[in-house]
Order: C-alpha cells, then sequence, then structure tokens
C-alpha cells in the first residue's frame, strides 16, 4: 500500500472545522470529440464545480475524486481529465487523492493520471494530511459494474489502522458499502460489506466517502458514518417507478468538515440558478447578532 504524505494545515480556531475535505465523483469524463449518449458534457461541469471550489476560498486540505473519473478508461479520457483537475487543484491549493471506479482501467489510470508504470493491481493507497489520514481502497472487479474487497486488501487495512492517526482516518472507495434506493445501483453492490465493517469497527475511522450510485445518500457501517456523495454527471431519481431509470440534470459536489468532536458532510450543487446573493458585509452584522443571542 502506497504511502504518501503532505506538508501541515494552517491553524484554525476552536469553532472551525479542523480538516475540510471536497469531493467530487463520477466524473465520466471523455476526451475532445467523444460525447456520452445523455449529451452531458462533463468535462465542462467539472471544470464549473472545480472554480466553484477555487471561488469559494475554503481552503480544501484535498480534492478526493472516489472513481468513475473517465467514462471508458481510455489514455485520452485520463489526459483530458488531468488537464482540467492538475491546474485547478494547484490553484486552490490541495493535493488530489484518486480512487478507481468500476468505469476506470487500473493501467491507464497509473500510467496517464499518476504518472506511474501501468498496473493492473488494486489502487491502494494511504495519503497523509497532516494529523488527518486518508485510506484509498480499490473496490473494483475489472470487467463487471459490482464491487468487492480482497482479503488482502482487508488485511491491509487492519493492519494499517492498528496505528490510529492523530486527528483519524477517512476511508474512500468507489462502490458505497450500504444499500441504494436505486434498482440499477443496488443490482451492483459492494460484496461482503460486513467484512468492511468488521474491519472499522472501534477503529479511528470517522468517515467512509464513496460514490458509483449517482444518489447523494448517508447510513452507517459498524457505526462509522458512510457518505455516498453526488455525481459530477447525471443523478438517478430514487422516486422513478419500479426498475425505471430517471436521470436529472443536478450535479454536485460534497463538502467534507471534520471537527475535533464531530464532522459535517454537506451536498453542494453546481450550476444551479442563482435565486439571491447576500454580501457578506451585510451578513456578517445579522450573524453576529444571532450568535450574541446564544453565546451569552
Amino acid at each position: 500500500m502506497l504511502i504518501i504524505r503532505w506538508g501541515k494545515m494552517a491553524g484554525v480556531t476552536h469553532s472551525s472545522p479542523t480538516c475540510t475535505l471536497v469531493q467530487l465523483t463520477d466524473l465520466h469524463v471523455v476526451a475532445d470529440g467523444e460525447e456520452l449518449p445523455s449529451g452531458v458534457d462533463t468535462a465542462a461541469v467539472l471544470d464549473t464545480a472545480l472554480r466553484a471550489v477555487e471561488e469559494a476560498a475554503i481552503g480544501p486540505a484535498a480534492l478526493v475524486l472516489t472513481g468513475d473519473l473517465t467514462e471508458h478508461g481510455r489514455p485520452a479520457q485520463y489526459r483530458r481529465l488531468r488537464a482540467i483537475v492538475e491546474p485547478a487543484a494547484a490553484r486552490i491549493g490541495a493535493p488530489v487523492v484518486y480512487a478507481a471506479g468500476n468505469h476506470d482501467d487500473r493501467a491507464a489510470l497509473r500510467e496517464h493520471l499518476l504518472d506511474e508504470p501501468p498496473s493492473d493491481e488494486p489502487l491502494d493507497r494511504v495519503v497523509r494530511l497532516a494529523g488527518v489520514r486518508i485510506i484509498v481502497l480499490d473496490s473494483t472487479v475489472p470487467g463487471h459494474g459490482h464491487g468487492e474487497l480482497r482479503p488482502e486488501q482487508l488485511e491491509r487495512l487492519r493492519a494499517e489502522l492498528a496505528d490510529p492517526a492523530p486527528d483519524g482516518t477517512v476511508l474512500a472507495l468507489h462502490h458505497p458499502p450500504l444499500p441504494s434506493a436505486v434498482p440499477l445501483a443496488a443490482s451492483i453492490p459492494l460484496l461482503r460489506r460486513d467484512d468492511l465493517a468488521a474491519a472499522v469497527a472501534g477503529t479511528d475511522v470517522r468517515l467512509v466517502l464513496a460514490g458509483h450510485t449517482h444518489v447523494v445518500s448517508a447510513g452507517t457501517l459498524g457505526g462509522v458514518p458512510v457518505w455516498t456523495g453526488g455525481p459530477v454527471h447525471t443523478t438517478l431519481d430514487p422516486f422513478a417507478p419500479g426498475a425505471s431509470l430517471r436521470g436529472l440534470a443536478t450535479p454536485s459536489v460534497s463538502r467534507i468538515d471534520l471537527f475535533p468532536d464531530g464532522l459535517l458532510t454537506t451536498s453542494v450543487p453546481i450550476g444551479a440558478r442563482r435565486m439571491s446573493d447576500v454580501p457578506a458585509s451585510v451578513m456578517e452584522p445579522a450573524i453576529a447578532t444571532f450568535r450574541e443571542a446564544w453565546a451569552g
């Protein structure tokens, strides 16, 4: 398991998160000149999402991309993804953490996105962000839509978790260890998720991040919160009747704030029509008044 270390994060106030992550998932980027059947220009949506993160100026400790980075796992698709993500990450000042999805190709991802020798081995790694540890597990089964974790992956996970991180661990993988309200997603689940639950129960894992289902959802695994982020690509409608499939143009990214005594996950819509825009100079006095009412 590859271990990567990054520098210290800036100091924060008591009421601020100790670490903020931004999750983007299910990007399904295609190469120039290619089109998706849905007609969605995922590269343009991804660029808009990254610009929104940059303009927010929240200083995330990392951008976590949880799989289905490309539509077909082709070299040209990874090169286009890289041309969009890397300049934006440099402007934001955050490293990028990649997980593989069932639409990805491990060898092409390594070679054309990560500058690593091509390999079909699972893309597992550990990234340390000051006190927070991100563990990435490759849940993909090449050639299939469902996911699973090999016994040796779980063994390495248990060995890594035996040494707690100062500010806890975030586990990132593509397939969520949860059921799904969408029949298509439910038909390609993470198999034997109880094995993962046993591996994380009682450890310092504070959150499991996943994607895959194209639906924002939350649950628990072995007492650990699980967050399935919304896609950059089309969202699937959980209210579609029966086994029908209904796509919605509601792309989103997720903001994850870790506090000393808890965490907050927030779904952030991308490209939504703005209904109001009150400047900070107006809102700050109002917020201060509300705080004075209960802070004493």
